[in-house]
């Protein structure tokens, strides 16, 4: 399947590589099939499928804040079809500002590598903002 980007020109994609989000991602409702294209290091762009403007920075935000954790309910696993805890997937959304890079740990995606099911969730943590700013490289390097 061929598919159109602003950023990347047209890119041709597996179709079982598409990630369904039933409820699609707040904001781009409408918007349902995306793709993760590798960027750099850990960043990926999670690209809609069927939008060439659409594109989102994601990463791994337990590769950058090691002490992020949190559980999925119940309700979110059995949407997600989730099996066994090795199929989950986990991404934020990164912003850039003038201020700097910021994660969303507040509302990460989450997806089963299983079925490419995939849903933005709502973390129920105070710790978490939609805004953390990312740690510099050179308190990374210290740890």
């Amino acid at each position: 399947m061929k598919i159109q980007t602003t950023r990347f020109g047209e890119i041709e994609i597996n179709e079982e590589r598409i990630i369904q989000f039933p409820l699609g991602i707040p904001g781009f409702n409408e918007l349902k099939k995306y793709v993760l294209l590798d960027y750099k290091d850990s960043i990926k762009w999670l690209h809609a499928a069927d939008n060439p403007d659409v594109a989102f920075i994601v990463t791994d935000p337990f590769a950058i804040f090691s002490d992020y954790s949190f559980s999925l309910n119940d309700d979110e696993e059995q949407f997600l079809g989730i099996k066994k805890p090795e199929d989950v997937v986990v991404l934020v959304i990164l912003n850039v500002s003038d201020s700097g890079l910021t994660a969303n740990l507040k509302a990460p995606i989450v997806f089963n590598a299983a079925n490419l099911k995939a849903a933005q969730i709502l973390v129920d943590d105070e710790r978490y903002s939609f805004k953390v700013p990312l740690p510099s490289l050179s308190q990374e390097s210290g740890k």
